[in-house]
């Protein structure tokens, strides 16, 4: 009788329990797939630096390969390997370090059969909740750039062209070469990207603001200003 008693309420004990589990187990059952994130991002791009001010600065042409990493809050780093292929400074490579934040998260849309929900930054919507739209507005949206992303950081590097003039020069030839300052290079950036995403593509255009903390350039006795912009459009895949 007592045992009788005693597994009684232990039954009654993990009632709840037993039933809890049984409720999470219906709702795992249903819940909906968790979709597969695409937060890493290759890329490459070409552009050129042109300096801001009343004077011209030296040609600065870039070939460039990008590589970012997001967080759940869209929020990464950015960094990658810039190659200059310029004549005015020689052999000049530099490594970006920038922060990132883009306007989307770039979920997979992902649906079940079932019950025909899309997942798009961080929400699920279902079929009914989509506003039909015309064929020409879903081709112009297309084309448009439709997303932003905003970055800052530094980036440091090495010149390799020369420090003096060449030998033989002439300085009444009235065009003189740019030489290098000092081997170590470092600007600060910050700027923003205009993104076309397809599929798991992206094309965009770079706008960035580029400031030398390092005073690298000089062509004869003058000084260029520090301040560049640099404008340069490239193509990077999410993965």
């Amino acid at each position: 009788m007592k045992k009788t008693l005693l597994l009684s309420f232990f039954v009654l004990l993990l009632q709840p329990v037993i039933s809890q589990t049984l409720v999470w187990e219906d709702l795992r059952e249903t819940a909906l797939p968790r979709p597969k994130t695409f937060d890493h991002e290759l890329g490459i791009r070409y552009g050129a630096q042109i300096s801001l001010g009343s004077t011209d600065g030296p040609d600065l042409q870039a070939f460039c390969i990008d590589y970012a990493w997001y967080g759940p809050s869209n929020i990464g780093v950015r960094t990658g390997f810039n190659t200059f292929l310029d004549a005015d400074i020689e052999n000049y490579y530099s490594v970006p370090v920038q922060f990132t934040w883009r306007t989307k998260s770039y979920r997979a849309k992902e649906f079940r059969s079932s019950d025909r929900s899309h997942y798009y930054n961080h929400r699920y919507y279902r079929d009914e909740e989509y506003t039909p739209r015309s064929f020409f507005w879903d081709l112009i949206c297309s084309i448009l750039p439709s997303a932003l992303e905003a970055h800052a950081g530094f980036t440091p590097g090495m010149m390799g062209g020369p420090r003096t003039l060449p030998e033989g020069y002439d300085p009444e030839w009235g065009w003189q070469p740019y030489v290098v300052r000092h081997r170590f290079a470092c600007t600060f950036d910050a700027g923003f990207r205009l993104i076309i995403p397809i599929w798991r593509f992206n094309l965009f255009g770079d706008f960035t603001y580029h400031c030398y903390l390092t005073d690298n350039f000089r062509v004869g006795d003058y000084r260029p200003k520090r301040s560049f912009v640099g404008l340069s459009g490239g193509i990077s895949f999410r993965f």
